[in-house]
């Protein structure tokens, strides 16, 4: 019988031996640690941190040990770990009896592991990793590596920023933002014992969901402290939600009531919306790049760590921000309730800022849809293509007469402009600067349909995300576009030609700096216009603002859109060091139907939005004419008009409800859920039909074409 158990026993400790041999074997790198919980740090173009995430999606903030308070350090260490600064990296006892609960009893095993073993589970297998004798002996045997390697300061650092909190909150800055509305190293001794006692059960313990439980954790916490000498039984008593225990004095009764209203007040600074940040569809837009650059042949990457220095620009960034929740708020009256503003670098491409909503954080307008990147009718501001592929072919000159007038809308179909009149005959640089419907089909179709859309495709509209229609209501806007591509397309009218495409990411490298993508230099795309040719439209276009009386401080060229029932409007401005693209509109996070606004036309956006937006920034590059193009103005500042070449401006007439057309019912289009997915919604465009009979789809029959 001895000879059985002998032979019993010393299985098992070849067993347990095999083990220990085979987790050894297997250990990951201890240099790859937080991969399983790998964050990327997305920094502008200065270096400054706009977002750190993780890979699913959490929302992180790393800061360094002397950026917590040392009374947070203390009351983690009082709640996790009383000997972390006296032990080793593991205690054999506990983590036996961890086993036997966790596997054999199937229980939870209380106050199992030590800080440098929780910070093995959490950077090694991560919070949800399955429990196994061999992941047990892994994690202790990579608990002893950390303790070899790092110091005890530095295993906490690390602990604190990668354990999670409750409320989407990973790391304790994250934390202390998301609870108390401040930084890590502002704590005080209530909010640092309330949240060190979040990490044994986040959920559970949740002071918002179960403050009964938070304030029993939280007097532990305390109690914990006092224990140990970091504080005193006063000051613990000072804050203390539950001073006097089970069985309270009448006067620690009241104090327990003034403790927990102090917390619950407190509380209430909290940030709801911590993962939020600066750029937030901006930050989504760089993670759908990362998967297309690594998804497909390298996805390790996006596993590990890694630091992507973007394009943006945050104090422009804040700028647009700014001038979009402005301008929406003063929209409001007539029924804006919604904003985008994207700006790229006109010779790059480069995005220096990206507002992709008026509010990300509101469903009731879907804030996470990006309207950057979605697929919209872009009204007339689409009208440059059609005028400028006409010039390049020889079909059309600025002083080429066209026919602003009933007859011709008849043979289009029943085109009209938003003042139900009709102007006569008119040039085609003034038929631009007024946005005349009439005569601008009537150029689509003296210079092709396809030849216009061939040059919208080779300018960067993107031609299988947002094909466009082959008809003439493409003319005046009717296809959907895309603002990033519309935007990337105007570039090529600011910098002489030179096309771009609108990126955020200028390198992506791993935690430990190696350079893992380079795209400091953008990709010569090659010229779709000439000088002259891009300068034809832009000599018509810096004279817009002046005709719509938009007050901008430098010289910009723009052209503006408003699509049927005011449900687009748009304004596009330029000069030639960036593009602007700005639009607003009314959006809902729970009809699928799109409603119009009051009269918002493109220009109201531009006198909103793009004016002070602009105004903020430094002063642009001027215009430079260029020589051979077929409206050379450089001589005399005033719009193209007539024949003649130059004329002073002639105002344009000012819309009344008497002059606008009865609205029609608008199409019905589908709009995002209150959690909008990543990909965007390719607004269908409106039939011909509907186009001409009520000169639909985009049909700037309004004042601000």
């Amino acid at each position: 019988m001895l000879a059985i158990g002998g032979a019993f026993f010393a299985l098992c400790v070849a067993l347990v031996a095999g083990l220990v041999v085979y987790a050894a074997l297997t250990l990951p790198d201890i240099n790859s640690i937080g991969q399983a919980t790998g964050t990327i740090k997305i920094l502008d173009v200065h270096g400054n941190l706009i977002a750190e995430v993780g890979h699913n999606n959490e929302s992180r903030r790393t800061v360094t040990i002397d950026q917590i308070a040392t009374l947070m350090q203390q009351a983690t260490v009082a709640a996790e770990d009383r000997n972390f600064y006296n032990e080793g990296a593991f205690n054999p006892a506990r983590v036996l009896k961890a086993m036997v609960d966790d596997i054999i009893l199937r229980r939870p095993a209380e106050g199992a592991s030590t800080i440098t073993q929780q910070l093995a589970k959490q950077a090694f297998f991560g919070t949800s990793a399955e429990k196994s004798p061999l992941r047990k002996v892994k994690e202790a045997l990579l608990a002893n590596e950390l303790d070899s390697k790092y110091s005890k300061q530095q295993i906490l650092d690390q602990y604190l920023n990668i354990t999670y909190y409750g409320e989407n909150a990973y790391g304790v800055e994250s934390a202390a933002l998301r609870y108390f509305g401040k930084h890590a190293k502002d704590l005080n001794l209530m909010e640092a014992s309330m949240l060190a006692g979040l990490p044994e059960a986040p959920s559970y313990n949740d002071p918002y969901q179960n403050p009964s439980a938070a304030y029993a954790r939280m007097h532990y916490v305390l109690g914990s402290l006092v224990a140990v000498g970091d504080i005193t039984q006063a000051a613990a008593d000072a804050v203390d939600p539950l001073v006097g225990g089970t069985n309270p004095s009448p006067a620690q009764q009241a104090q327990q009531q003034a403790n927990q209203s102090a917390l619950h007040a407190d509380l209430h600074n909290g940030q709801t919306s911590i993962g939020v940040g600066p750029a937030p569809h901006f930050v989504q837009y760089i993670q759908d790049q990362l998967q297309s650059i690594f998804g497909q042949d390298n996805p390790e990457y996006l596993q590990g760590s890694l630091v992507v220095t973007t394009t943006l620009d945050l104090n422009i960034q804040n700028l647009a921000s700014a001038a979009v929740a402005a301008g929406v708020a003063k929209l409001a009256p007539d029924g804006a309730n919604n904003g985008a503003l994207l700006m790229i670098d006109a010779h790059t491409g480069a995005i220096q800022a990206m507002v992709g909503s008026a509010d990300y954080s509101n469903d009731s307008i879907a804030g996470q849809y990006n309207i950057v990147t979605a697929s919209r009718r872009p009204g007339s501001s689409f009208k440059p293509y059609v005028y400028e592929a006409g010039f390049m072919n020889g079909t059309l000159k600025p002083d080429t007469i066209l026919q602003d007038t009933r007859a011709e809308s008849q043979k289009l179909g029943g085109v009209q402009d938003f003042d139900r009149r009709f102007l006569g005959p008119i040039t085609a640089a003034r038929a631009l600067l007024l946005s005349r419907n009439v005569a601008t089909e009537q150029a689509m179709k003296m210079v092709g349909v396809q030849p216009v859309l061939d040059l919208a495709y080779s300018m960067g509209i993107n031609s299988t995300l947002t094909p466009l229609a082959p008809d003439l209501s493409t003319a005046i806007g009717s296809s959907a576009v895309r603002m990033i591509d519309h935007t990337s397309a105007f570039a090529a009218f600011a910098n002489a030609g030179q096309k771009v495409q609108a990126h955020g990411i200028l390198k992506v490298t791993d935690d430990r700096g190696t350079v893992i993508r380079d795209y400091t230099v953008a990709p010569n795309l090659g010229r779709v216009l000439t000088p002259a040719q891009a300068w034809s439209i832009t000599s018509i276009l810096r004279n817009y603002p002046r005709q719509w009386n938009l007050h901008f401080k430098y010289p910009t060229a723009g052209k503006s859109g408003t699509t049927d029932n005011f449900i687009d409007a748009w304004y596009m401005t330029y000069t030639p060091d960036w593009v602007v693209a700005t639009w607003t509109g009314h959006t809902s996070g729970t009809s699928q139907a799109e409603q119009g606004m009051n009269q918002v036309f493109g220009t109201a956006t531009g006198a909103a939005i793009a004016v002070p937006f602009v105004n903020g920034l430094p002063k642009p590059s001027g215009f430079t004419p260029a020589s051979g193009s077929l409206a050379d103005c450089s001589s005399n500042d005033a719009a193209l008009g007539d024949v003649s070449g130059c004329p002073t401006p002639t105002p344009a007439p000012t819309p009344s409800p008497t002059m606008t057309a009865p609205p029609t019912t608008p199409p019905t289009v589908t709009l995002p859920a209150v959690t909008p997915t990543p990909t965007p919604v390719v607004t269908p465009p409106s039939t011909t039909a509907a186009t001409r009979a009520e000169p639909a789809a985009v049909a700037e029959r309004r004042r601000s074409s």
